[in-house]
Formats: structure tokens, sequence, C-alpha cells
């Protein structure tokens, strides 16, 4: 079932939930859409609750703000699962729906039962140098020669390191997998320290696997997060 729910500041906020069970939350990439979970939806539908979002700016949503932070996307996650008066989710993200999830856990940890984040980075500088570039390049381009508004706001957050609360650690308590490919975008070297600190955190690394792991490598990522849940 497709719906549209209105957040805080009147975006219109697209989502669609599927099947019946304990809730799934899933969160897209940068400039994705809820589509990138094809290839979990038959899996977990069957024994889950699947609430799938369109986060403000991408696919079917809008946003009514001049800008993109990442508290405005948590309001629009609240006002999801009050719509669907789910008191607690487990999530799951995927690239920049990794970094939302992990930001949005350690805001409102009562929500948040269990994750799973999917080559997640927690500061820019996390990225390889090549994708940095990239991001930088193209913002310039977006929003000083093409003036998009929209897309400059995309990319903006894309190059933000996350909110992080200094007690990060007594917030992060619920257990949290990391999967990351081992040719992924992200320096797995920098993030390793952090995914160290958590304690309940459990890290997988595939083998000959880039960043685009939904999509190349869904069967074993479908088993993995089936074996976590």
């Amino acid at each position: 079932m497709e719906k549209i729910v209105s957040s805080t500041d009147g975006s219109h906020i697209f989502y669609k939930v599927l099947g019946k069970g304990t809730p799934m939350f899933f969160i897209h990439g940068n400039s994705g859409s809820h589509q990138a979970f094809q290839k979990q939806v038959d899996v977990f539908q069957k024994d889950h609750l699947l609430i799938l979002m369109d986060t403000r700016d991408h696919g079917h949503s809008t946003n009514q703000s001049e800008q993109l932070d990442f508290q405005a996307i948590f309001d629009d996650v609240l006002a999801i699962l009050d719509n669907e008066k789910i008191e607690q989710t487990i999530m799951v993200g995927f690239s920049d729906g990794a970094n939302i999830a992990l930001s949005f856990a350690n805001y409102y940890p009562e929500r948040v039962s269990k994750m799973v984040l999917i080559s997640p980075n927690i500061r820019f500088d996390q990225l390889k140098k090549s994708k940095q570039l990239l991001y930088k390049s193209l913002h310039v381009v977006s929003e000083q020669l093409l003036r998009l508004k929209k897309g400059s706001r995309v990319l903006r957050l894309a190059m933000k390191n996350l909110p992080l609360t200094s007690n990060y650690r007594e917030k992060l308590k619920m257990p949290i997998l990391f999967i990351f490919g081992d040719r992924d975008i992200i320096d797995l070297k920098k993030v390793i320290p952090f995914i160290d600190s958590l304690k309940q955190a459990k890290l997988i690394v595939l083998n000959k696997t880039g960043h685009s792991i939904l999509r190349t490598r869904p069967l074993i990522v479908n088993k993995e997060i089936e074996s976590f849940i």
C-alpha cells in the first residue's frame, strides 16, 4: 500500500507498507528511492511489516524547506512511525540511508530495536578520496552552474558528518549489523574504529564487492540480515 504523511513542516513524505509482522523500516541512499530494496521485499514481507520510505527531496517525497538536514528527516521518520502506530522497529539503511538510520537511533534509541547498516560512513573524510572529490565537484556544478536547489541540498547533506552525540555509545546499545564490500567507496580502516567502539556491533565484509551491495549481492545480504534479526 502506498501512503503519504505530512511532516512537521508540511512536506509530503511518501512510503510503502507491505507484509505483516515485526516492523522493518528501510531507508535508501543518496539520490535513490524506496525501490533500492526491491530484492529484499519478497524475502522479508512474509514475516515482517515493511516500511519503505522516500526521504524528502527523493522519489515521491517533497521538501517544503530551503534546507535538507538530518533533523528534518528524523521528523519524517517519526511521522511515519507514529502514523503507523509503530513504537519500535528494526531499521535497515543503505549508504546515506544507513547514516540517517544510525543518527536517528542515536537521538531516538527507544524507537529502534535493531539496525542493519549497509555501507555507512560517520564522517565525510571516511569516503575514499576519489568519491570525496566527485561529491564536491558535483555540488559545485549543481549549486553554482546549474542552480539546482534540490540536487544541491541532497549533495550537501551527503558531505556532512553525522550529528552523533558525545555519549553515542550509551545511546546505541541495540544490536547493530554493519555490512560493507571490500571494494566499497568507504575507507574501511577509517570506519572500523567506530564499529569497534560499539560492543554489540557485528561487522561483515563481503569479498570482491563494491558499494552497490543490494544490487550485486542480494542473496548473501538477505541471508545475513535474516540470521541477524
